[in-house]
């Protein structure tokens, strides 16, 4: 070869590599689209931290229910629940973190409510929920966690009437 042909070869072949990359336009586009796919699964993924903040709330009064339903079998009275060990009476300790509990106050022969209600930042984004269990005439012991139909509804506790739980207003049952 000689030295022109190897130049002009190098010079074609350095030309070539030059005009590698992308477009603005391409690039553009990509973005574009990138940015349509995170705004429809966006909701979705919102959706998805909603449900895990509130499965706190939903595993701890089912905790609470059960340890109330023990604690009327040892000691004859359903008792206080409190987050503060100093006060608490129940063989259960939760650690809230997304949601403030309220728990009954007084020992009682017929049934026991607790409450979870979102605390503050979280108030407009998850449901709050309402535990209640009772012991019928009959000796059977009946529970039930009751959820708000949406996160904005204000809580309605549940209610225990002759040992029945029921749902308060504005809450269904979970299943």
């Amino acid at each position: 070869m000689n030295s022109t042909f190897k130049f002009k070869l190098i010079q074609a072949l350095n030309k070539k590599n030059g005009n590698k990359g992308f477009t603005l336009i391409e690039l553009l586009v990509v973005v574009i689209i990138i940015g349509v796919l995170a705004a429809i699964a966006l909701p979705n993924l919102l959706n998805q931290v909603a449900k895990g903040r509130q499965a706190e709330a939903r595993n701890n009064l089912g905790a609470i229910n059960r340890a109330q339903q023990a604690n009327r079998l040892e000691r004859g009275t359903f008792g206080i629940f409190s987050t503060d060990a100093a006060v608490n009476q129940l063989p259960v300790t939760i650690q809230p973190v997304y949601y403030a509990y309220a728990g009954p106050t007084a020992a009682s022969a017929i049934g026991a409510v607790t409450d979870a209600t979102a605390i503050g930042t979280y108030q407009n984004d998850i449901r709050d929920y309402s535990g209640a269990v009772g012991q019928t005439a009959a000796g059977a012991f009946r529970a039930i966690i009751c959820e708000t139909t949406n996160a904005t509804t204000t809580l309605a506790s549940a209610t225990t009437t002759g040992g029945v739980p029921a749902c308060g207003t504005g809450s269904a049952p979970l299943d």
